[in-house]
């Protein structure tokens, strides 16, 4: 049994040696808070530090040490913090400085350093200002009442700077006084008082940056702005309904309203917004020309079938109120190409059928499972249209209109195919054709044959005419032509017209053996007719 407590007590004396390691090896962190409390109008002018920090090892030391205007700089004056309250692990600590503002006046940095038990150390940053509190009295400006073509502004005032709290108010001479953007600037006079006038600004004041002794101090003068209203107008191109990554361009003016009138805004920004469900790569926000006009680029989405409204802002300044225009919705679709569309044939005879064909596809690609409606589109007047056929494709390709419709007028024809949500609709040009009535010689006779030399060659024939009802044409201009034997040339030998009945003679003298062609031109009604020939033999 003494055996087994041995035992037990060496295993116990060899747990806690092996916990001490795990005990010294913890991070000791310290929880610490440094504040300075600086009336700069008590007449003692005296910085307090107060430090309240925590630390598992017991901080033994807290100094502090004052590095004039940069960290870096050679501590100039050190104070050591006494413990006020608590322990060293969880206690406050205090100390006074009294700064020499004619030494040194401005920013001091006070790094404060803590040393604990452990022989390690922790520091904290502060700083104060030490300067005189500064002011803007007797401050007025004119106008009171500024735009955006009469924004000039003249302050005036005088710097007071107060070195305690029981001391009056003495003028600061000789201090900078500048506008809010600092562009202009003046000096104070032996009196405090100042002068100075600003333009461009709509809330124009005057600031006394911190200088010297002086603390910073500043005044904004008493104005009443009339703004001025913007219009923004834009446009986007090449399209509303494009192809994925089509490079897109949006340009448009900006004016404002003076009171003459519409005046462009110059170096103005200007921002397109595109939502991110129509774009590739955004557009750049420009500034406007002299002329106030404005140019931006952007590339389209890759989603067809993404619509979204492009808009432009100017979102306007103090002298000028902002503005937006509605650029447009973009849809992002597939574009239709169409080729080889040719509706025919032209003339097109009176009560035929007309014949289109041609071929659709899409870019940059088709990923549609729809159905692709054509239709053969009709107008008697290119403004009012019907459809006049229809084919349903299963796939982009050629698409066939035939004549099993009769067309008998005159009129402008289309193909449209309408699109949807995915496809960008598309309207083909257009193309005018002109219905005619056919006509067609019949009985057509060159005669006698043979004939002899010298004597009276006939030549006739009958033209009809095929409108509603068929019929012979009258007064019809019928051209007669010869071709004689071993030549390819036809010669024309004389014009004659149809008599009432549809019949025209005509005689001629033989000569040569060859043969005789008639046939009617056609005209502005009908078309021109069959040319019928027959060969004579001249003996």
């Amino acid at each position: 049994m003494r055996r087994s407590s041995a035992l037990l007590a060496t295993a116990a004396l060899a747990a806690s040696v092996l916990l001490v390691p795990a005990t010294a090896a913890r991070a000791d962190p310290t929880d610490a808070v440094l504040t300075l409390d600086f009336d700069r109008l008590a007449k003692d002018r005296v910085v307090k530090f107060t430090l309240k920090a925590q630390s598992e090892s017991a901080i033994t030391g807290v100094q502090a040490k004052m590095h004039y205007l940069t960290p870096d700089a050679e501590p100039y004056a050190t104070v050591d913090l006494e413990r006020a309250e608590g322990t060293g692990h969880d206690g406050v600590w205090t100390g006074e400085f009294r700064p020499d503002i004619d030494a040194r006046p401005g920013l001091t940095r006070v790094e404060v350093v803590m040393t604990r038990e452990d022989g390690a150390t922790v520091t904290r940053n502060n700083g104060f200002y030490d300067c005189y509190t500064t002011t803007v009295v007797d401050f007025a400006n004119a106008p009171d009442v500024i735009d955006f073509d009469h924004s000039k502004v003249t302050m005036r005032g005088k710097v007071m700077v107060q070195r305690y709290r029981e001391a009056a108010p003495e003028p600061a001479a000789g201090a900078k006084v500048a506008t809010r953007s600092a562009d202009d600037s003046v000096t104070t006079g032996e009196d405090g008082s100042f002068s100075l006038t600003t333009s461009g600004d709509h809330a124009p004041s005057v600031n006394v940056p911190r200088q010297g002794q002086l603390c910073a101090a500043f005044h904004i003068a008493s104005v009443t702005v009339q703004q001025q209203a913007t219009q923004i107008t834009a446009k986007m191109t090449p399209a509303t309904a494009v192809a994925p990554y089509t490079e897109m361009t949006v340009e448009g003016r900006l004016v404002r309203q003076s009171s003459a009138g519409p005046v462009p805004l110059a170096d103005a920004e200007v921002r397109v917004h595109v939502p991110a469900e129509v774009v590739d790569s955004h557009p750049r926000s420009v500034r406007t020309s002299a002329d106030g006009t404005f140019r931006t680029y952007f590339k389209a989405g890759r989603n067809a079938g993404a619509s979204a409204t492009v808009v432009a802002n100017y979102y306007g300044t103090g002298f000028l109120t902002g503005s937006q225009s509605d650029v447009g919705t973009l849809n992002v679709r597939n574009i239709p190409v169409l080729s080889g569309f040719n509706p025919g044939p032209e003339p097109l005879p009176y009560g035929d059928g007309i014949l289109a064909h041609g071929t659709l596809a899409f870019q940059p690609f088709y990923d549609d499972d729809a159905k692709l409606p054509v239709y053969l589109e009709f107008s008697p007047d290119g403004k009012t249209w019907t459809v006049f056929q229809s084919r349903t494709l299963d796939e982009p390709g050629s698409f066939y209109f035939n004549d099993d419709k009769l067309v008998k007028q005159d009129g402008y024809w289309r193909v449209r195919y309408p699109g949807n949500e995915r496809n960008a609709p598309l309207i083909s040009w257009v193309d005018y054709i002109d219905v005619k009535y056919r006509t067609y010689m019949y009985n057509f006779n060159a005669s006698p044959e043979p004939v002899s030399k010298g004597k009276t060659i006939t030549v006739k024939g009958l033209l009809y005419r095929f409108r509603d009802t068929v019929d012979p044409g009258p007064g019809a201009k019928i051209s007669v032509y010869f071709k004689a034997s071993g030549t390819s040339t036809w010669k024309w030998m004389a014009d004659t017209k149809t008599g009432s009945d549809g019949w025209f003679r005509k005689t001629f003298t033989a000569s040569k053996d060859g043969t005789w062609m008639a046939k009617y031109p056609g005209s502005s009604t009908y078309i021109a007719s069959n040319a019928p020939t027959d060969y004579v033999d001249v003996r």
